[in-house]
């Protein structure tokens, strides 16, 4: 099997492989097993389904949603979902709506600013598909306006920096629905980001998220410490959820597709019990 790497994204959100090139970059770095969860999309994974038949390639079809919540940063991704189901579409349909017109409202307030960025610049770089802040972030990059895609993120597009704007999420609830609907699993993405306070509220939220239906946490993340992958363990034992791992892949970021830290590989028993599920 190689190695595994359950948390990727394509050029149908914000990495910067196609679907099929995705596919043959995990090939070529030994990895044989992927689920690609692009933010609130779909769109790679009929194209990413039949490249990897073609290539006796094992790949998971999920999703990440963004979830409206009041601290921190809320990931859930659906795993092993079926991306035809009629509900997922349209719920997504309209969240791509909302997310072109945020991209198009950071660009006027970054021209505001006096930053020197088009629309057009911007469509260029998602290369016709779905656009997101990571690809105004490029644009920057390439106009000298930071030296990487993560310094951007500091000085641009967060609160109180020129080109913030609110993002318009999901509703977990909705969300749990959706991806049950579509026959999925939800699991909690990089549980770290939630900014929690201390590990008995880390608990305590992951308690009420598994209540609300919510059956693994990613607990191998690059996001995450020894000791915080520690706590993860045992959280994840106390409320028997499923324990996932990935690198967060987008291709641009010093990730290393199916590692979750440097020298660090995603243990690859973690496959199976998604293989076995989504089967």
């Amino acid at each position: 099997m190689g190695l595994i790497d359950l948390h990727c994204h394509t050029t149908a959100s914000d990495g910067i492989y196609s679907p099929a090139g995705l596919i043959d970059y995990a090939i070529a770095h030994n990895v044989g097993v992927i689920a690609i969860t692009d933010h609130d999309a779909i769109d790679g994974l009929a194209e990413a389904m039949l490249y990897a038949k073609q290539k006796s390639f094992t790949m998971i079809p999920g999703i990440e949603f963004s979830i409206d919540f009041p601290h921190g940063s809320f990931h859930l991704v659906g795993m092993g979902i079926d991306y035809t189901n009629k509900d997922l579409c349209s719920e997504l349909e309209h969240l791509q709506m909302l997310r072109k017109e945020r991209i198009y409202k950071i660009i006027k307030d970054l021209q505001l600013h006096g930053i020197d960025v088009t629309d057009e610049e911007v469509e260029s770089e998602a290369s016709g598909n779905s656009f997101g802040r990571p690809h105004v972030a490029r644009v920057l990059v390439k106009k000298g306006y930071a030296p990487s895609v993560s310094d951007v993120f500091t000085n641009f597009m967060v609160k109180g920096k020129p080109g913030y704007v609110r993002k318009e999420k999901i509703n977990f609830h909705r969300a749990i629905e959706l991806v049950k609907a579509s026959g999925g699993i939800a699991i909690v993405a990089h549980p770290v980001s939630l900014g929690f306070s201390s590990w008995d509220e880390c608990e305590h939220l992951i308690k009420d998220f598994a209540d609300a239906g919510v059956e693994g946490i990613e607990v191998y993340s690059a996001m995450h410490s020894d000791e915080d992958i520690h706590h993860l363990l045992n959280i994840a034992k106390k409320y028997s959820l499923l324990i996932s791992g990935g690198s967060d892949f987008h291709g641009d970021k010093n990730e290393a597709i199916g590692y979750y830290g440097d020298g660090k590989p995603i243990p690859v028993a973690l496959a199976q019990q998604f293989l076995k599920k989504v089967r």
